[in-house]
């Protein structure tokens, strides 16, 4: 499935209704409606030019079409590809032309609907910039002919600034689309990956103890009658596995409500493959003393968080050593003082654990994170 159709909330394959029925499309009328408010200027010009009754009413039924399919377009285009979503907005501007003979220069400023349809239809940077750009330059050819009236000639600006303030919101809500996809993959990765640790702890820690209990209880049935101090002392031995087997059971059990440094490790490789930001982690925790793996986890998880959303890195790297972890990138570093709501909590984790948080600019960028404890 495509950003444009996780974002606008629209399947491949749905029909027209559906399409303009959708979550997204709902919140994309919202939007369109404020974008309508100042058009409210173009219809007052049309009504008080020189023009006749017939002309003011065609004008405004042109007007009227016009901002329908500003309304209904994006939402119909979302799914397309991204050649016909261009080809769709680019007739779609080609198509104001019409409206040229009843608004006159004041049509540039229909074109700032266009400049946010371009955003809204979810085009790549690239393509969505050049089409606002031709925009403006054809804005600057028109408002020339008007002699730059009646604030014609500021158009291009207002249009450049749109595009710019519109394009920024659009990739903004991609990322954190792609975040929240990227959470979604690394919790079911996560769960499998906690489902096939289970399966194997369970078998290891009750497959032997209940085989021997099963060939004991065989034993002790065969000995009843035969050997009954014999049969006795086999139930006893029963009773002894069982007690061990369950005992066992629960330590295993209880583990799993803590923080697990390997699981988290995955996942955060998981994380940083989906945020395009490559990763240089080790396989796994078992260098790190037992003591300090549940703290080291938490560490990993808030340190690969932070790089993800604050960082805007290309790499990162987690280094580990018995009492030590290091998570490092080459990035912008965490907004402010570093010492945010998840920093503060892992430092007081740390305190718990007699180790000691650490953060602050690395040698040669980016952010780098501490954790030293030692071992108890």
């Amino acid at each position: 499935m495509t950003i444009v159709s996780t974002v606008s909330n629209l399947q491949p394959g749905m029909g027209i209704r559906a399409r303009l029925q959708s979550g997204g499309a709902r919140r994309w009328y919202l939007g369109a409606i404020f974008g309508l408010a100042y058009q409210i200027a173009e219809i007052v010009y049309v009504w008080t030019s020189h023009n006749s009754l017939g002309i003011k009413l065609i004008g405004t039924a042109l007007l009227a079409v016009f901002y329908l399919a500003y309304v209904v377009l994006p939402p119909l285009v979302w799914p397309q590809s991204i050649r016909a979503r261009i080809l769709v907005l680019t007739s779609y501007w080609l198509a104001s032309f019409v409206l040229l003979p009843f608004l006159g220069a004041y049509l540039v400023w229909v074109w700032l609907l266009v400049v946010a349809m371009i955003a809204f239809c979810w085009l790549p940077l690239a393509p969505g910039l050049i089409m606002s750009a031709i925009i403006a330059g054809a804005q600057v050819g028109l408002a020339s002919l008007n002699g730059f009236a009646d604030g014609t000639g500021f158009s291009p600006f207002v249009t450049v600034t749109v595009a710019i303030s519109l394009f920024s919101i659009t990739t903004q809500i991609v990322a954190n689309q792609k975040l929240r996809d990227a959470q979604v993959t690394i919790a079911s990765l996560a769960a499998a990956e906690e489902r096939a640790r289970l399966a194997r702890d369970l078998h290891d820690v009750l497959g032997h103890s209940l085989t021997v209990v099963a060939v004991k209880s065989e034993l002790a049935g065969r000995l009843v009658e035969r050997d009954p101090k014999r049969a006795i002392e086999e139930i006893g031995d029963i009773e002894v596995l069982a007690r061990t087997a369950l005992a066992d059971l629960r330590a295993a059990v209880s583990s799993y409500r803590e923080m697990n440094l390997d699981a988290e490790l995955v996942a955060a490789r998981t994380a940083l493959d989906a945020a395009g930001i490559q990763s240089h982690l080790p396989v796994d925790g078992s260098v790190v003393e037992s003591e300090l793996r549940q703290l080291f986890g938490w560490a990993v998880r808030e340190g690969v968080t932070n790089v993800i959303r604050h960082s805007q890195a290309t790499e990162c790297w987690i280094d580990l050593k018995r009492t030590s972890l290091t998570v490092r990138d080459n990035g912008l570093g965490v907004p402010g003082d570093g010492n945010g709501n998840g920093l503060t909590g892992l430092g007081e984790r740390a305190l718990e654990a007699g180790a000691k948080v650490t953060t602050g600019p690395g040698k040669t960028g980016g952010f780098v994170l501490t954790v030293a404890g030692s071992a108890r």
